[in-house]
Parts: C-alpha cells; structure tokens; sequence
C-alpha cells in the first residue's frame, strides 16, 4: 500500500473516531435523528406549568352526575394531561444522565430527592385519580348477541348469522362510579395540580442545587 493511500486512510479513520466522541443530547457518534430534539429539566418544567393550565376546569355546580357527555369529555381531558406528564416523567432520566463517576455525593443526592418526589407524584395520581376516570371512561363490557339474521340458500337450507354487539357488564356499576367522579372531581383536580405544582418546585429546587454543587466541583452536572 502506498504512503499516500495509508495516510488517506488513517485520516478518514481519525476523522470517524472524533465523530464518534462528539456527542450532545441531540446526536450520538455523529448521527441525527429527524425532529428529535432533547429536553433539558428547564424544558420539562417549563411543559409541566403549561400543563397544569390544560387541567380541566368544572362548572360552578360541578358535574352533572346524569349527563354522560359532560363526564366523558371532563374525564377524556383529564386522563390525557395525566399521560402526557407521565411521559414528560420519562424524560427526567435522560434529562439528568451522567456516568456515575462523574457525580459528586451531593449531585448523587439531589437527583435521588427529584426521583423520589417525581415517583411519589406518580404513584399517588395514578392510585387515586387514574382508576376513577378509567371507571367511567373504559368500563367492563361483554360481546353478546343483538340479534339473528335467518336466510335460506338456493337449496333451501337455512343459514343463521349472528350479530354482536358490545354492551357494559353491569351499567348500575357505571353509574355509581360517574356519581364517584362527580362526588370527588374537585378533589380529584386538587391532587393532579396539586402534584403538577410540586414537580415544578421540586425541579426548580433541583437545578438550583445543581448549580451551587457545580460552583464547587469542576466536573459539573447536566440541569
């Protein structure tokens, strides 16, 4: 192989290695991915405050627990600003990630306060508030028979077709549980916000410690 081909390749080799050791939250080893952008904790506060302004507002008289179309969109909006603060959670670890040996003992320390308090957010919406909208948003159905279609073929033989439908297990049960989210729905709204609230503190508190560790440790921390 000539000299001026192996430095050819040695070049093109040495240019793929500082590639592959170029990384940010967006890229690994040089490649991109298409409308992907990474959040930053400043990111992910910033979309759980607009959130807790997407939360649901209820009528002075609360909800009508004999109007089911009021109940579903009520409950219908609810459940989909708890599943996108769900998803805004997942996104904190790689908000926070650095190898562990890069971490002093105090940045070990507040991203385990800001994972706890994130998971105990969770636990409680998804223990006393997601259960309810389920209730009354998927309830318990059974596939029966609405009725049977009888026809004879050219030969005269009968041919019977059988027409499912779908109907709710036990509709009583369903009622109570829309009186349940009526009865409970301010509370309800209290727990979601009141949780929302405290992640933007908790975050906000977080990244202010961060700060102070990092002014006293050169290897600083992702905030």
């Amino acid at each position: 192989m000539s000299a001026a081909k192996r430095r050819k390749i040695e070049g093109t080799n040495g240019r793929s290695r500082s590639n592959m050791g170029s990384e940010d939250g967006n890229t690994i080893g040089g490649d991109s991915y298409d409308g992907y952008e990474s959040l930053s904790m400043e990111d992910i506060q910033i979309r759980i405050k607009e959130l807790c302004h997407r939360v649901p507002r209820l009528p002075e008289a609360g909800l009508d627990s004999e109007d089911d179309t009021i109940i579903k969109e009520w409950a219908t909006s609810l459940q989909a600003v708890i599943e996108e603060f769900n998803l805004l959670a997942c996104c904190v670890s790689p908000a926070t990630y650095k190898w562990g040996s890069e971490r002093s003992g105090a940045a070990d320390q507040n991203l385990n306060v800001l994972s706890a308090e994130l998971a105990s957010s969770q636990d409680q919406i998804s223990s006393t508030v997601m259960p309810r909208l389920t209730n009354v948003l998927a309830p318990v159905v059974d596939l029966v028979i609405e009725k049977v279609i009888t026809t004879k073929d050219e030969d005269g033989k009968e041919i019977r077709q059988n027409i499912f439908t779908r109907k709710q297990t036990d509709p009583d049960f369903v009622h109570l549980c829309c009186q349940i989210l009526c009865r409970n729905a301010k509370l309800l709204r209290q727990v979601v916000l009141s949780n929302f609230i405290k992640i933007q503190r908790c975050i906000d508190d977080y990244r202010q410690a961060c700060l102070k560790d990092s002014q006293h440790d050169s290897r600083g921390f992702a905030y």
